[in-house]
């Protein structure tokens, strides 16, 4: 609840300041900005070396901390050095030369990300989420404040790399803050022996979370090559609502349950029941929003951003469901890293990637609706994949998982017929379209859970009241 909390008020923030963007850049300037974000994202995701998982995973100790901070703080200056230098050779490759500008200043975020990471681990690892929504929260304010002030001084693209660094370097300075008990400066006194545990298992973690970045993002850097800067400023923009309201919460669970499945592994029947419970909420919110959103997008652009991004309006569509396909595997990763195998995820993450890039790369004969139609067709394959490889791994029978995903099909189902529906009618046009269509939507939803699936409906109420 704290980090749905520090998610909702993060995301509005965020969600404003895209709109106001939307109207401020053009489509142009908006997906140069992406694309530098994206290469900035690569560097971000191995800026820990992986050791923030490790803190999770392993046993707590100073040794441990020391060990971690010595690491990303060596980690994290390299990158950010290698960016500032490397930025020429990007803006050549892309053949922007704006996008030099740009990856010099977010390499400053590479270094607030990796000085961050230890002190948000140890924080996650102890579930004191209240003061990691704290953290999240002046991030959020920050950026958004920083970058829409920018982007009226007519700061134009610049303004939202410089919103992002400031964002970060808060949300750094926060979680030291933050941490209780005394602080582990003390990276001298780092044993070769904790060195060693934190690199074991950060090494293949990071190595998966760069994979899963890649994948995550390989769409944006096809685009950019492929279809140009004004093509990726359509697509980034049509990503950021299924990104903002449905991708990200299953990060923002990620967040609890990879501690919650490592403390739970071992007792393997508690953790099948977790892992049960957890696929099927998240099946149940990514697939009703999904088809929810894809249902009102044709309606929602213009409301939201403009006429001008009329060329959204199909990704959007597709992108909705492709965010709603990945739910159905949501969470498989999680287990891995808490059973001690992350390896498991870059095995699978290297054949999704082989597998991705030629089929994105010709799905560009399409443009970019055809790019995202692609990544639903994916994302599909690949969700049913991963669970399977995780109910191996469980020992949990396919079945169940399987009827664990069943409401949120069936939700999903109810939006689309109901959606549809209500816009078949005379509702005209602008947001009290919109919201009697979405009040429908949900209707329907909680008429299913309530008269369908009894028990979960009941389930939820008691997990929203904490009874």
């Amino acid at each position: 609840m704290w980090q749905g909390l520090a998610h909702s008020i993060g995301r509005v923030i965020v969600l404003v300041t895209i709109v106001v963007l939307a109207r401020l850049l053009s489509p142009e300037e908006y997906g140069l900005v992406a694309l530098a974000l994206v290469l900035m994202a690569y560097g971000e995701t191995i800026a820990d070396a992986g050791v923030a998982q490790a803190l999770v995973y392993l046993k707590p100790s100073r040794e441990n901390s020391r060990a971690a901070l010595l690491i990303t703080a060596v980690v994290g200056g390299s990158l950010a050095v290698g960016a500032v230098v490397a930025a020429p050779l990007a803006a050549s490759v892309f053949d922007r030369p704006e996008v030099e500008v740009l990856v010099q200043v977010l390499a400053v975020s590479l270094l607030g990300s990796a000085l961050a990471a230890v002190p948000e681990a140890l924080l996650r690892r102890d579930l004191l989420f209240p003061r990691l929504t704290v953290a999240v929260i002046v991030r959020s304010v920050v950026t958004g404040a920083l970058t829409l002030g920018l982007a009226f001084a007519d700061y134009g693209a610049l303004s939202l790399a410089v919103g992002t660094v400031a964002g970060t370097i808060a949300y750094a300075l926060c979680c030291w803050l933050l941490l209780p008990g005394d602080v582990p400066w003390q990276i001298w006194r780092a044993r070769r022996e904790a060195l060693h545990a934190n690199l074991s298992f950060g090494a293949p973690a990071a190595g998966s979370t760069l994979l899963a970045r890649l994948i995550f993002d390989v769409d944006y850097i096809i685009i950019a090559l492929l279809l140009g800067a004004q093509a990726l400023g359509y697509y980034t923009l049509a990503f950021r609502l299924p990104e903002l309201l449905i991708i990200n919460v299953f990060f923002l669970l990620s967040t609890v349950t990879f501690p919650l499945y490592s403390r739970a592994r071992s007792d393997p029947e508690r953790l099948r029941g977790g892992y049960l419970k957890s696929v099927q909420i998240q099946s149940l919110y990514g697939v009703t929003a999904g088809v929810g959103l894809a249902v009102v997008a044709p309606a929602l652009v213009p409301v939201l951003f403009g006429d001008q991004w009329g060329q959204a309006v199909l990704p959007l569509v597709f992108l909705s469901i492709y965010a709603a396909v990945r739910s159905l595997g949501a969470g498989a990763n999680d287990v891995y890293k808490a059973l001690g195998r992350p390896g498991l995820s870059i095995g699978i993450s290297l054949v999704r990637l082989v597998l991705l890039v030629p089929l994105l790369m010709y799905a560009t004969g399409w443009g970019i609706v055809g790019v995202a139609a692609a990544q639903c067709a994916a994302a599909l394959l690949f969700a049913f994949g991963m669970q399977a490889v995780a109910a191996r791994v469980m020992r949990l029978r396919a079945l169940l998982l399987l009827g664990a995903v069943v409401p949120g099909l069936v939700c999903g189902l109810a939006v689309a017929a109901v959606g549809l529906a209500m816009l078949a009618l005379p509702l005209g046009d602008g947001i009290p379209a919109l919201l009697a269509v979405v009040t429908a939507g949900v209707g329907a939803v909680y008429a299913i859970l309530r008269f369908a699936f009894t028990s979960l409906h009941d389930e939820l109420i008691r997990l929203v009241l904490r009874r």
